[in-house]
């Protein structure tokens, strides 16, 4: 190592250039000695929403986009959880404890992280009010209309509201603990809304469905006949089309769809003036399609079932959703297949890793599983991408780890050697490419740089003829950097003082 000798004189005026230009700052940096530029978001709140957990936070000037990261405790590891254009994000998946933090970005740098929020979900989404029903419908039947809908996520019962037409006040008629209500007093045209509750609330109005009534009587329609099922669409873009024959005295049909021909049926969608439907949303195997026919006196039958296989294996897979976590020893890397519609079941995957040097991803593996153990693990950011494959293509998804922290020496110690030299003396830190030796002339003053060295070394001779009777402060920090990529930087030891 090179030993620079100067004067007295002339170190005061280094320092002094190096004070005014070239003091490094002890925030994250994104480069050797620079600041990030984006803010981290403050203001962060999560809170039960339906089914989900709603995590919201105020804008950061100049972000482009925003991470969302998740723990069970608030010390433990943030895993990244998905990306979004907005200032709020809907997880979907929550635990019992949830610990969020969020994280700015654009196209040159990103924020560090924000303070975390908590919310406990307990299963179902006990902690706030239920979603508005969905799926509501109404028809005669007999004497009576019976309204259904869909059942909804942690409702204890729903109330049935009734009004003369679509615009006015809807009053209340009834509660119901089951998924249908019967209103036994109907009047000529009835417009149904329902709402859900449980102990924290009552849930907004549902949709209005329309029922007219002229006094019961007459005969409910004839089971449609006819029916079939074909594909109008294509593998990648599937559009199912149903069709059957008309029915004389209908005034609607219903369409039901089921993985099995005897298993349960959910209504897919209604027609009132045509005799056949589209289902752009099948799923992968075999689907069963039954019709009824309504009018006034109430529904048929179901028809007899028709089945359209439809084989979503046969085209490429879609990006799969990929997630990192670990510490400096190593990194788990684990990923998920889309089951959407349109994407096919992958046979292998790759795995590769972003290289810091050169920013490209390097391909580390082959594997038929869905995770990987990295133990090549370097300071800061671990990039990964996963490309998912099968014989008809690829796609490939991205995701990183938390940031791995760099160890601040330890054991450092300061000592004058002779009249006019300093011996610094630390603890090698694991993955350090160098280290940072600063100076103050008070112990909570302000430190600037004094020496540094480019290898991992564990010791520094300096000289140094400092005034007589003055004490000086030092205090060392590690920095880790690949090449010519930014410099990762640990936190600074405790000071040590040497008097001359």
């Amino acid at each position: 190592m090179n030993k620079v000798l100067f004067s007295t004189m002339a170190f005061l005026i280094l320092s002094l250039l190096i004070v005014v230009g070239c003091t490094k700052d002890d925030s994250a940096s994104n480069s050797y000695g620079g600041s990030t530029s984006l803010s981290a978001p403050t203001n962060v709140s999560a809170s039960v929403n339906g089914s989900s957990v709603k995590i919201t936070w105020n804008s950061v000037s100049g972000a482009d986009i925003y991470e969302i990261y998740k723990s069970t405790s608030n010390s433990g590891i943030y895993n990244y959880l998905g990306r979004s254009s907005n200032t709020y994000y809907y997880d979907n998946n929550p635990l019992s404890y949830n610990y969020y933090k969020v994280k700015a970005l654009n196209d040159y740098s990103e924020s560090s992280f924000s303070s975390y929020t908590y919310c406990y979900y307990s299963s179902g989404g006990g902690s706030s009010t239920p979603s508005a029903p969905t799926n509501v419908s109404a028809s005669v039947s007999g004497s009576s209309v019976q309204i259904t809908w869909s059942s909804v996520s942690n409702a204890s019962s729903y109330k049935i509201y009734r009004s003369s037409s679509s615009y006015q006040t809807y009053s209340y008629i009834g509660t119901s603990y089951s998924t249908s209500f019967s209103d036994n007093s109907p009047v000529t045209n009835n417009y149904y809304k329902v709402t859900a509750v449980n102990s924290y609330g009552e849930s907004d109005y549902s949709s209005y469905t329309y029922c007219h009534y002229s006094g019961g009587g007459g005969s409910v329609p004839s089971v449609p006949t006819g029916v079939s099922a074909t594909n109008y669409g294509s593998t990648m873009v599937p559009n199912i089309y149903i069709s059957w024959n008309s029915v004389s005295n209908a005034t609607s049909y219903k369409v039901y769809r089921c993985s099995s021909a005897n298993g349960s049926f959910s209504q897919i969608g209604s027609e009132t003036s045509l005799t056949y439907l589209y289902d752009g949303n099948p799923m992968s195997g075999n689907n069963y399609y039954k019709v009824k026919a309504f009018n006034s006196a109430g529904g048929s039958s179901y028809s007899d079932y028709a089945v359209y296989n439809y084989n979503s294996g046969a085209v490429s897979p879609c990006p799969p959703t990929v997630s990192a976590s670990g510490s400096s020893s190593s990194i788990s890397v684990s990923w998920t297949s889309s089951t959407n519609s349109g994407c096919g079941n992958p046979t292998s995957y790759e795995v590769y890793k972003q290289n810091p040097l050169t920013s490209s991803y390097e391909l580390k593996t082959t594997t038929y599983s869905q995770n990987y153990r990295d133990y090549d693990v370097h300071p800061g950011y671990n990039r990964y991408a996963v490309k998912a494959i099968n014989s008809y293509g690829s796609d490939i998804g991205y995701g990183y780890s938390s940031e791995i922290p760099l160890s601040k020496p330890s054991s450092f110690s300061a000592q004058k050697s002779g009249n006019d030299r300093i011996n610094f003396t630390w603890s090698s830190v694991f993955q350090a490419t160098g280290y940072d030796i600063f100076m103050s002339t008070s112990a909570y003053g302000t430190y600037t740089t004094f020496q540094g060295t480019t290898e991992n070394v564990t010791s520094l001779n300096v000289y140094y003829p400092g005034e007589s009777g003055h004490t000086y402060y030092f205090k060392i920090r590690a920095y880790w950097r690949y090449g010519y990529g930014s410099f990762i930087f640990s936190d600074f030891t405790t000071y040590k003082s040497v008097t001359f």
